[in-house]
């Protein structure tokens, strides 16, 4: 027989071995956590905090990652690897969206892919914006005289596609053309468009603003409603001083506004604004009559929206109303108070 003494002095050896191996597990965590954090920390542009917050990230993709893994029976790498390998290519500048692959855009989640343009949150906030003003224009259900018909609206320089699938998405009476001369831009916001399950609402084409404006235009040829477009615009001489982390892993093409008109290549001075000169140059080739727009039901609704960069408006305003289709224009604000948008009105 065997005594309580034995057994109580086998469960203390048990009970010790457990708490040793919990505390050997924390302990290994900790140390982990810390180089991880350390290594992050390499990357001059974080903070503690950033890389506190982005090894939570990582960690979460790379746990969610080996779960889709198994779930379809296969073996997924080893974590502790996975993760090692994510916080180096961050300790070098890269971007946390293309190490994740993907990020936040207003309620969608957008692919991301080197080199194309990452989708910021400011960007996100002022289309969300747009996207009130259409919808704060149609009239209630009971009303005779609501849209009959879908309003077109082009995206120019789509990158991702994240605008035209924003404004899909939160405006159901739409249909979305998104145009880029990027074929890495393209098989993005195709990827995108599949992923999100949109491909019947919004459409993806190449095409080259420097180009016959009729190439732009919807598969049926047909003008739009609204011409929207976060084109490059940074100046050529503030690209040189751009964070490395957007100079060294974003496409140089999909940034800078200042480039020749004839051969698209960069230019080395300007104020970023060939892209706005040139959308402007071909509006009249690309909006549809006001008065056809009205009689589908579409009245007072914006008829160009674009983004733009810090002291741009001004010139942006008048760009548009050099190109004697927008009449009245406004300045809109991103979240944190900076001029970000000017939308452009027939009249």
């Amino acid at each position: 027989m065997i005594s309580l003494h034995a057994v109580a002095r086998k469960a203390a050896r048990q009970l010790s071995q457990t708490t040793h191996q919990a505390s050997s597990s924390r302990f290994n965590h900790t140390a982990s956590r810390s180089s991880h954090i350390s290594t992050l920390l390499l990357n001059p542009e974080l903070t503690e905090e950033d890389a506190s917050n982005e090894l939570r990230w990582i960690t979460q993709e790379v746990r969610d990652t080996s779960s889709k893994l198994m779930a379809k029976g296969k073996l997924p790498p080893v974590e502790d690897d996975r993760i090692q390998e994510m916080v180096e290519r961050r300790s070098t500048g890269e971007p946390i969206q293309y190490i994740l692959g993907s990020t936040d855009f207003g309620p969608l989640t957008i692919k991301c892919r080197r080199p194309v343009l990452i989708p910021r949150p400011e960007t996100a906030y002022i289309f969300e914006k747009l996207s009130s003003a259409i919808l704060s224009s149609i009239p209630p259900l009971t009303s005779s005289k609501r849209p009959t018909k879908p309003l077109d609206i082009l995206d120019l320089c789509t990158g991702t596609g994240c605008i035209s699938f924003l404004l899909s998405r939160l405006n159901p009476l739409s249909k979305v053309t998104g145009i880029d001369n990027s074929p890495a831009a393209i098989q993005l916001a195709m990827m995108n468009n599949q992923e999100l399950g949109m491909t019947d609402k919004v459409t993806v084409k190449f095409g080259n603003l420097f180009k016959d404006p009729a190439t732009l235009l919807p598969l049926d040829g047909s003008k739009v409603g609204l011409v929207v477009s976060n084109p490059p615009y940074i100046p050529y001489d503030q690209y040189q001083n751009l964070p490395s982390s957007v100079k060294h892993f974003e496409s140089p093409s999909a940034l800078i506004g200042d480039i020749d008109k004839q051969d698209g290549q960069v230019k080395g001075k300007g104020k970023g604004l060939e892209f706005y000169e040139r959308i402007s140059e071909i509006l009249p080739d690309l909006l549809a009559d006001q008065g056809q727009l009205e009689q589908v039901g579409w009245k007072g609704i914006p008829r160009t929206a674009f983004e733009i960069g810090i002291g741009q408006s001004e010139d942006v305003m008048d760009i548009l109303k050099s190109s004697n289709v927008i009449g009245r224009t406004e300045v809109w604000k991103d979240q944190f108070g900076i001029d970000r948008m000017v939308v452009g009105w027939n009249h």
